[in-house]
């Protein structure tokens, strides 16, 4: 209810600042342009990491159909310094997504002239298509996930209904630009950090345990018995825990329930890592087993092998699109028995499934 009234002020707060009941004469005058050519572009990915790299491939395909343009991005200040030197954009903005620091956005939006054209690829409503319409520009387009009058009408173009990969939703979102969205390659996440070829002389597994929420994080007892059956048949091979700060607990466990002999072998660089260092120290990864995490985005994206456990995620969704060669998914059914069965419903996915997983890819890889 308390989301309803916000879209309600925001749509009479815009009537009055617009002067017009809707924004809808935007899409016929989109329709009636001749050509459509855009020199000042603003995007907008203000959310999770996962969410950002599933809209490069929208945003690279908006840079290469707007070669000239001014394109700003404007992102979540927890990936400022990760985005910095992006090529696919020329200024990057931070917002929190909140009110009250719309007039702080806007002013830095305006520093680079009235954009022509908002793309909302993943962010808060109502504020950002809000912010986007008093920046001033001509056309807004968003992806919104569910059906929402109040927004639509404010909008000029969105997708809502769109059954399929979240990277195939922005591509949809942005086809009337004149985007190129076709070809094999235009599905390919991009990292926006440069990073170096690795040489390597034993085999290095990265385990990413932690998840966005508990329900869709693997127990350790599972990454515990995986990683005792891998070291203890190649003595050469290393295990390499990531993650973000608050998953420390997760390595603590994981130290506490392996076997000592083990310890020197495992690589643990959960909470240490910036995302630039985390790119890099995946790049060097001859696997990764995670779950739907921005981490197996950010493999994906390096082409670095993945297995990805799905229970509770979608993964025709949000899972590995490019690159299937590369990629495994295992996805593990939720039923009312496995309640009976299991402590945790991700314990579906089975150890012994994720141990042949590994052997299969390690083995097509020699």
């Amino acid at each position: 209810m308390e989301k309803y009234f916000k879209h309600k002020l925001v749509d009479l707060f815009l009537k009055v600042y617009t002067k017009k009941l809707d924004f809808t004469q935007s899409r016929v005058e989109f329709n009636d342009l001749e050509e459509k050519n855009f020199s000042n572009i603003i995007i907008y990915s203000t959310t999770a990491l996962g969410d950002f790299l599933m809209n490069t491939p929208a945003i690279h395909a908006i840079r290469n159909r707007f070669k000239d343009a001014f394109i700003t991005l404007i992102c979540h200040q927890n990936f400022k310094s990760y985005l910095e030197h992006g090529t696919d954009w020329d200024k990057i903005i931070t917002w929190n997504n909140k009110v009250n620091h719309i007039p702080n956005l806007l002013k830095e939006i305006k520093k680079s002239g009235t954009p022509d054209l908002a793309v909302i690829l993943h962010s808060h409503n109502p504020y950002d298509y809000l912010s986007a319409i008093m920046s001033g520009a001509k056309f807004v387009f968003r992806d919104n996930y569910n059906e929402n009058k109040l927004i639509e009408k404010w909008l000029t173009n969105y997708v809502d209904s769109f059954r399929g990969h979240v990277i195939q939703r922005k591509l949809e979102l942005i086809k009337p630009l004149g985007c190129e969205t076709t070809s094999k390659s235009c599905i390919e996440m991009r990292t926006p950090r440069r990073v170096n070829s690795i040489k390597k002389n034993n085999i290095h597994i990265g385990f990413q345990m932690g998840a966005s929420s508990s329900e869709r994080c693997w127990p350790v007892k599972n990454f515990v018995r995986v990683a005792s059956q891998i070291l203890n048949s190649d003595n050469t091979a290393r295990i390499v825990l990531i993650g973000a700060p608050n998953d420390i607990y997760l390595q603590q466990e994981f130290m506490e329930l392996l076997s000592s002999k083990y310890h020197s072998r495992i690589d643990q660089l959960i909470g240490k890592t910036t995302l630039i260092e985390l790119t890099q120290k995946i790049n060097k990864l001859d696997l990764l087993v995670t779950g739907d995490t921005g981490p197996m985005h950010i493999a994906i994206a390096l082409k670095v092998p993945t297995i990805s456990l799905f229970v509770t995620a979608v993964p025709y969704a949000t899972g590995p699109y490019q690159d299937p060669e590369l990629h495994k998914v295992i996805l593990g059914a939720v039923m009312p028995l496995n309640y009976k069965i299991h402590s945790h419903i991700m314990d579906v996915i089975s150890p012994d499934k994720v141990i042949s997983e590994i052997n299969t890819i390690l083995h097509n890889r020699e």
